[in-house]
């Protein structure tokens, strides 16, 4: 999540949810807040990018190709 927070322009959003990770109940925070923003799709476009980088570096790692499917 912090990853994805930096990686938006500096405003509203950013401060909000940088500041919505932190203490018990974050995710729940950081989820009411990309939808009270309007980014959650943005939020799951890098989730999905991030879990793909994870798998093709672990691909990698254990030398076994990896086969991008649709």
């Amino acid at each position: 999540m912090e990853s994805f927070i930096e990686s938006l322009p500096p405003g509203a959003a950013r401060q909000e949810l940088a500041h919505a990770i932190r203490g018990k109940g974050a995710f729940r925070r950081f989820k009411n807040g990309i939808y009270y923003h309007h980014i959650e799709q943005q939020w799951y476009d890098y989730h999905a990018a991030a879990y793909r980088e994870i798998a093709i570096r672990w691909c990698r790692d254990e030398e076994i190709e990896y086969i991008e499917t649709e």
